[in-house]
């Protein structure tokens, strides 16, 4: 069965390159520019095996939506969700914050860590 990843970044360019490089690593994605839509979609839609999710969005930043995205999982008794931030800043307080709800990946990254560790964080679900 095909994992699903939900990719939320405010940048197009970032999640259309996502999108492009999960899709030949065999995932399927939907993407999402902000963090409100993205918790919609994971309200609305369907489930996520994964989450990558840009630390600064506009409107609320990407380890405040995470935090209600998993809120909402467990109050609707679904399972937790992994989840990778990516990000190009330097804000410590919010990379401790992100490292403490899943892996962190400094923008540009490697493609093969970062695959490497999703590969790892679905092959655990």
């Amino acid at each position: 069965m095909e994992k699903s990843i939900l990719v939320i970044d405010d940048d197009s360019l970032v999640t259309h390159s996502l999108s492009n490089l999960l899709a030949k690593d065999g995932y399927s994605t939907t993407t999402s520019q902000d963090g409100y839509d993205a918790l919609d979609k994971v309200i609305k839609e369907k489930d996520f095996d994964l989450i990558v999710c840009d630390i600064r969005l506009p409107g609320i930043n990407g380890v405040e939506i995470v935090k209600r995205i998993k809120e909402h999982l467990r109050s609707m008794n679904k399972p937790d969700v992994p989840v990778i931030f990516i990000t190009g800043y330097t804000d410590t307080d919010l990379h401790i914050e992100a490292q403490n709800l899943g892996k962190l990946f400094l923008k540009p990254f490697d493609t093969k860590d970062f695959l490497n560790s999703i590969r790892e964080y679905i092959e655990e679900k």
